[in-house]
Protein backbone atom coordinates (compact mmCIF):
# COMPACT_ATOMS: atom_id res chain seq x y z
CA UNK A 1 0.00 0.00 0.00
CA UNK A 2 1.52 3.57 -0.81
CA UNK A 3 2.51 5.71 1.64
CA UNK A 4 -0.33 8.61 1.79
CA UNK A 5 -2.91 6.74 -0.47
CA UNK A 6 -5.75 9.06 0.91
CA UNK A 7 -3.92 12.33 -1.01
CA UNK A 8 -4.39 12.05 -4.76
CA UNK A 9 -6.67 9.77 -6.67
CA UNK A 10 -4.48 10.48 -9.94
CA UNK A 11 -3.38 6.64 -10.20
CA UNK A 12 -7.23 5.03 -9.25
CA UNK A 13 -7.83 7.62 -12.15
CA UNK A 14 -5.66 6.58 -14.12
CA UNK A 15 -6.21 3.33 -13.92
CA UNK A 16 -10.34 3.77 -14.62
CA UNK A 17 -9.27 5.39 -17.64
CA UNK A 18 -7.19 2.33 -18.75
CA UNK A 19 -9.71 0.05 -17.99
CA UNK A 20 -12.62 1.78 -19.56
CA UNK A 21 -14.64 3.35 -17.26
CA UNK A 22 -14.91 7.01 -17.95
CA UNK A 23 -18.89 6.77 -17.39
CA UNK A 24 -17.38 6.18 -13.68
CA UNK A 25 -15.33 8.68 -13.31
CA UNK A 26 -17.54 11.38 -14.56
CA UNK A 27 -19.63 9.86 -11.88
CA UNK A 28 -17.04 9.66 -9.05
CA UNK A 29 -15.71 13.72 -10.11
CA UNK A 30 -19.44 15.35 -9.99
CA UNK A 31 -19.23 14.30 -6.15
CA UNK A 32 -15.86 14.41 -5.44
CA UNK A 33 -13.06 16.86 -5.59
CA UNK A 34 -10.61 14.97 -5.36
CA UNK A 35 -11.13 12.89 -8.24
CA UNK A 36 -11.60 16.45 -10.18
CA UNK A 37 -8.23 17.77 -8.92
CA UNK A 38 -7.06 14.22 -10.32
CA UNK A 39 -8.28 15.30 -13.79
CA UNK A 40 -6.40 18.36 -14.06
CA UNK A 41 -3.21 16.60 -12.39
CA UNK A 42 -3.99 14.21 -15.64
CA UNK A 43 -3.56 16.85 -18.05
CA UNK A 44 0.52 16.16 -17.68
CA UNK A 45 0.32 12.61 -18.35
CA UNK A 46 2.44 11.08 -20.79
CA UNK A 47 -0.26 8.83 -22.59
CA UNK A 48 -2.04 11.23 -24.83
CA UNK A 49 -5.28 8.21 -24.14
CA UNK A 50 -5.02 9.43 -20.54
CA UNK A 51 -4.62 13.12 -21.19
CA UNK A 52 -7.88 12.86 -23.93
CA UNK A 53 -9.94 10.69 -21.65
CA UNK A 54 -9.27 13.46 -18.74
CA UNK A 55 -10.48 16.19 -21.20
CA UNK A 56 -13.52 14.60 -22.60
CA UNK A 57 -14.39 13.67 -18.50
CA UNK A 58 -14.00 17.79 -17.84
CA UNK A 59 -16.54 18.43 -21.28
CA UNK A 60 -18.75 16.00 -19.99
CA UNK A 61 -19.11 17.92 -15.89
CA UNK A 62 -19.29 21.25 -18.37
CA UNK A 63 -22.11 19.86 -19.71
CA UNK A 64 -23.77 18.19 -16.28
CA UNK A 65 -22.63 20.83 -13.86
CA UNK A 66 -20.07 23.47 -15.34
CA UNK A 67 -19.71 24.87 -11.36
CA UNK A 68 -18.30 21.59 -10.75
CA UNK A 69 -14.79 22.27 -12.21
CA UNK A 70 -15.26 25.69 -11.75
CA UNK A 71 -12.82 25.99 -8.46
CA UNK A 72 -10.12 23.83 -10.31
CA UNK A 73 -9.52 26.62 -13.03
CA UNK A 74 -6.81 28.88 -12.42
CA UNK A 75 -4.10 30.68 -14.62
CA UNK A 76 -1.94 27.78 -14.92
CA UNK A 77 -5.38 25.46 -15.58
CA UNK A 78 -6.10 27.52 -18.72
CA UNK A 79 -3.00 28.31 -19.96
CA UNK A 80 -2.23 24.21 -19.82
CA UNK A 81 -5.89 23.53 -21.89
CA UNK A 82 -5.02 26.52 -24.44
CA UNK A 83 -1.27 24.69 -24.82
CA UNK A 84 -2.91 21.45 -25.52
CA UNK A 85 -4.94 22.86 -28.23
CA UNK A 86 -1.71 22.18 -30.10
CA UNK A 87 -1.08 18.56 -29.06
CA UNK A 88 -0.22 16.63 -32.53
CA UNK A 89 -2.72 13.81 -31.54
CA UNK A 90 -6.22 14.28 -32.22
CA UNK A 91 -7.60 12.70 -29.27
CA UNK A 92 -6.06 15.48 -26.96
CA UNK A 93 -6.37 18.82 -29.33
CA UNK A 94 -10.31 18.14 -30.27
CA UNK A 95 -11.12 17.62 -26.90
CA UNK A 96 -9.09 20.89 -25.80
CA UNK A 97 -10.78 22.58 -28.01
CA UNK A 98 -14.28 21.03 -27.10
CA UNK A 99 -13.56 22.31 -23.28
CA UNK A 100 -11.90 25.56 -23.97
CA UNK A 101 -15.33 26.62 -26.01
CA UNK A 102 -17.36 24.96 -23.60
CA UNK A 103 -15.77 27.09 -20.81
CA UNK A 104 -16.01 30.10 -23.01
CA UNK A 105 -19.91 29.66 -23.36
CA UNK A 106 -20.71 28.30 -19.58
CA UNK A 107 -18.29 30.70 -17.66
CA UNK A 108 -17.54 34.00 -19.34
CA UNK A 109 -16.52 35.35 -16.06
CA UNK A 110 -13.53 33.05 -15.88
CA UNK A 111 -12.39 34.44 -19.20
CA UNK A 112 -12.81 37.63 -17.93
CA UNK A 113 -10.32 37.38 -15.17
CA UNK A 114 -7.82 35.06 -17.39
CA UNK A 115 -8.83 37.96 -20.55
CA UNK A 116 -4.93 39.12 -20.10
CA UNK A 117 -3.70 35.29 -20.27
CA UNK A 118 -6.09 34.22 -22.74
CA UNK A 119 -5.26 37.05 -25.54
CA UNK A 120 -1.52 36.63 -24.90
CA UNK A 121 -1.48 32.46 -25.85
CA UNK A 122 -3.98 33.26 -28.46
CA UNK A 123 -1.64 35.62 -30.18
CA UNK A 124 1.26 33.19 -29.85
CA UNK A 125 -1.50 30.74 -31.58
CA UNK A 126 -2.27 32.94 -34.04
CA UNK A 127 1.70 33.84 -34.82
CA UNK A 128 2.67 30.00 -34.63
CA UNK A 129 -0.28 27.58 -34.79
CA UNK A 130 -1.64 25.29 -37.91
CA UNK A 131 -4.27 26.34 -39.80
CA UNK A 132 -6.59 24.27 -37.36
CA UNK A 133 -5.55 25.71 -34.40
CA UNK A 134 -6.15 29.36 -35.82
CA UNK A 135 -9.45 28.66 -36.89
CA UNK A 136 -10.24 27.57 -33.31
CA UNK A 137 -8.63 30.44 -31.63
CA UNK A 138 -10.93 32.97 -33.91
CA UNK A 139 -13.58 31.23 -33.05
CA UNK A 140 -12.51 31.65 -29.27
CA UNK A 141 -11.52 35.34 -29.85
CA UNK A 142 -15.34 36.08 -31.35
CA UNK A 143 -17.02 34.09 -28.71
CA UNK A 144 -15.08 36.06 -25.67
CA UNK A 145 -15.44 39.06 -27.96
CA UNK A 146 -11.32 39.72 -27.57
CA UNK A 147 -11.66 43.05 -29.70
CA UNK A 148 -7.56 44.02 -29.04
CA UNK A 149 -6.98 40.86 -31.51
CA UNK A 150 -9.51 42.66 -34.27
CA UNK A 151 -6.09 43.91 -36.32
CA UNK A 152 -4.61 40.16 -36.14
CA UNK A 153 -7.87 38.62 -37.25
CA UNK A 154 -8.49 40.93 -39.85
CA UNK A 155 -5.02 39.72 -41.63
CA UNK A 156 -6.74 36.15 -41.71
CA UNK A 157 -9.63 37.14 -43.93
CA UNK A 158 -8.29 36.21 -47.51
CA UNK A 159 -7.25 32.76 -46.14
CA UNK A 160 -7.85 30.01 -48.15
CA UNK A 161 -6.89 27.14 -46.23
CA UNK A 162 -9.65 25.19 -44.85
CA UNK A 163 -9.59 23.71 -41.47
CA UNK A 164 -11.19 21.01 -39.40
CA UNK A 165 -12.72 21.15 -36.32
CA UNK A 166 -14.63 19.47 -33.93
CA UNK A 167 -18.00 21.30 -33.99
CA UNK A 168 -20.60 20.77 -36.00
CA UNK A 169 -20.65 22.60 -39.33
CA UNK A 170 -16.92 23.50 -38.98
CA UNK A 171 -15.12 20.84 -40.74
CA UNK A 172 -13.93 22.05 -44.31
CA UNK A 173 -14.47 25.56 -43.68
CA UNK A 174 -12.45 28.26 -44.96
CA UNK A 175 -9.96 29.93 -42.11
CA UNK A 176 -10.50 33.40 -44.52
CA UNK A 177 -14.59 32.65 -43.31
CA UNK A 178 -13.85 31.71 -39.78
CA UNK A 179 -11.75 35.45 -39.52
CA UNK A 180 -14.48 37.04 -41.39
CA UNK A 181 -17.65 35.58 -38.93
CA UNK A 182 -14.78 36.42 -35.26
CA UNK A 183 -15.15 40.24 -37.10
CA UNK A 184 -18.78 40.58 -37.18
CA UNK A 185 -19.14 38.79 -33.61
CA UNK A 186 -16.00 41.11 -32.85
CA UNK A 187 -18.06 44.37 -34.00
CA UNK A 188 -21.60 43.43 -31.97
CA UNK A 189 -19.56 43.01 -28.90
Amino acid sequence: MPFLSFGSKKGKVKKMFESDQLQLVVEEATKDKKTREALFELLQDDNPGVVGDALLTMVTLMDTNPDAIRPHLNGDAIKKLLSLVESRNPYVRENAMILLYSLAKSLPDLAAKYRGLIIEEAERALESGDKNQKGFILILIGELGLKELEPRVRGLVGVEDKVILPFEGRKWVKLGDIASETLEKLSEA
